[in-house]
């Protein structure tokens, strides 16, 4: 079964995969008009092949790649296109054409934090209006921000049963890993013959971070730990006979983490592994003759990797000196600069608390070489690297408030779901929980409410909780 699986999602991701390529070529490569017409043939049979394949798990896999990749950029007509918002209007298209086959079920079952999500999307929309400096570019920012989270209610309209969340995920988990693979290999290839693909040179000083196909070294970091924290999940908790490719994302997945060299990954890695481990030992499925060829398999790795990583770990965590950060720009600029753009962003705080100064305005209202013009001329826009204070920043205590009620209705409804939830639902579940409570710690260093892969894993969990809860009433309504 597991086998049937990865071929198949390997199809799909090759499908998708050349129809994102073919779509992205087609944005931003200036082609005679006889390349236009071919390319126009080719996502269109892309996309067909999309629609046609293991429907509706082929359309998420697609929005996964597209969510993996959010280093690629081009401008169209002023906007930043990435491949995600390809992936994501395609999908869009796709559902159409399968509605009006009568294959998609439109009836979004929708909860109390799902309601409380448009409300947070629609208060991006009335403080880029309202309160922004400059309401003609983040109403701009705020409907690509919409276009950002609309994923979110994609995968509640794809997956509506319990067998599509089991499919979903893995297919998820077969992406991450995927990402983890590329990002180990550009980082070898980095450290054996100075190649600087997927990796920024000049991320830490004079330390090269890989980011593989993300946005920056910190995102590949969170993304394949995250990968690496749900495989370990489905390997602790699934009753699968054959469970060793799970292990084999394990190690795939921390070994990219590692060579991200994101402080915030590999101080946060232990807590959600620990929580699994807990929760598997107090469920009895803890073996330590199971876990013993993953621990063997990750320490081998490593130890061969060694000579490339370890030595620029100790280097990144050199700058933390007892316990307080150093005070040489030399030595932890990233973190230092990061510093300067939170208390920036405080301070525009301060002027508008209440609804904020609008979608992604921080970088309208900060450059970086008004405070340290030499040092930082390359990164001169400004970032928030912190998520709630970012969303504090755009929206508002009004919007932080919402934004934070969205995931606590999520939370409460999850966990009472778990009562109802099936086997594969139940791990299901728990693995995206775990992935959730590490994206928790690592997005405190490293925003990422603004990409869309953050918003595909909450609607899978959405969905998730909402098949078990659906289930879980029809249960009350039968013993009734």
């Amino acid at each position: 079964m597991t086998l049937v699986f990865v071929r198949r999602t390997a199809k799909t991701a090759l499908l998708a995969g050349e129809m994102l390529v073919l779509a992205w070529l087609f944005i931003t490569e200036d082609l005679s008009q006889f390349g236009f017409l071919i390319l126009a043939i080719g996502v269109t049979l892309a996309t067909v092949a999309i629609v046609c394949s293991d429907w509706p798990i082929g359309c998420v896999v697609m929005l996964a790649i597209g969510a993996a990749m959010p280093m690629f950029n081009a401008t169209v007509f002023g906007l930043h296109v990435r491949p995600e918002h390809i992936a994501t209007s395609v999908a869009i298209v796709a559902i159409v054409v399968q509605l009006s086959r009568r294959q998609v079920d439109l009836n979004l079952r929708l909860r109390n934090f799902d309601y409380w999500l448009i409300a947070y999307v629609g208060l991006n929309f009335f403080s880029s209006l309202v309160t922004s400096p400059q309401p003609s570019k983040t109403l701009v920012w705020a409907t690509l921000n919409a276009l950002v989270v609309t994923p979110y209610f994609l995968v509640r309209v794809l997956v509506r049963n319990d067998r599509q969340v089991w499919l979903a995920l893995k297919g998820l988990l077969c992406v991450g890993a995927l990402e983890a693979i590329y990002g180990i290999l550009a980082s070898i290839s980095n450290h054996i013959w100075g190649t600087s693909w997927g990796v920024e040179v000049g991320q830490y000083g004079s330390i090269p971070g890989t980011y593989g196909t993300q946005y920056e070294a910190n995102l590949f970091g969170s993304y394949t730990a995250c990968t690496a924290v749900m495989f370990f999940a489905l390997f602790l908790l699934s009753k699968e006979p054959r469970r060793s490719w799970y292990g084999w994302g394990v190690m795939f997945g921390l070994v990219a983490a590692f060579f991200s060299l994101a402080r915030s990954v590999l101080l946060g890695l232990p807590i959600p592994i620990f929580a699994l481990f807990w929760i598997s030992a107090k469920k009895g499925h803890v073996r330590l003759r199971q876990l013993l060829p993953v621990a063997i398999g990750v320490g081998l790795v490593l130890a061969m990797l060694s000579p490339f990583v370890l030595e620029y770990v100790k280097a990144r965590f050199a700058t933390i000196q007892t316990g307080e950060l150093s005070t040489d720009l030399a030595a932890d600029s990233s973190t230092f600069g990061r510093l300067i753009q939170m208390s920036a962003a405080l301070d525009d705080v301060k002027e508008h608390p209440i609804f904020g100064s609008g979608t992604a305005s921080f970088q309208l209202l900060f450059k970086m070489s008004d405070v340290l013009p030499v040092s930082y001329e390359d990164e001169d826009t400004g970032w928030i690297s912190n998520s709630p204070l970012r969303v504090v920043h755009d929206t508002g205590l009004v919007g932080l408030a919402v934004f934070l009620a969205f995931l606590g209705f999520l939370a409460r409804t999850t966990y009472t779901a778990l009562a109802f939830a099936n086997r594969s639902t139940k791990v299901s579940i728990v693995a995206l929980s775990a992935g959730l409570l590490l994206y928790a710690i690592t997005f405190q260093a490293t925003e990422a409410t603004l990409l869309t892969f953050t918003w595909i894993h909450l609607g899978l969990l959405a969905a998730a909780a909402t098949v078990a809860s659906d289930g879980g009433r029809l249960v009350q309504s039968a013993q009734e």
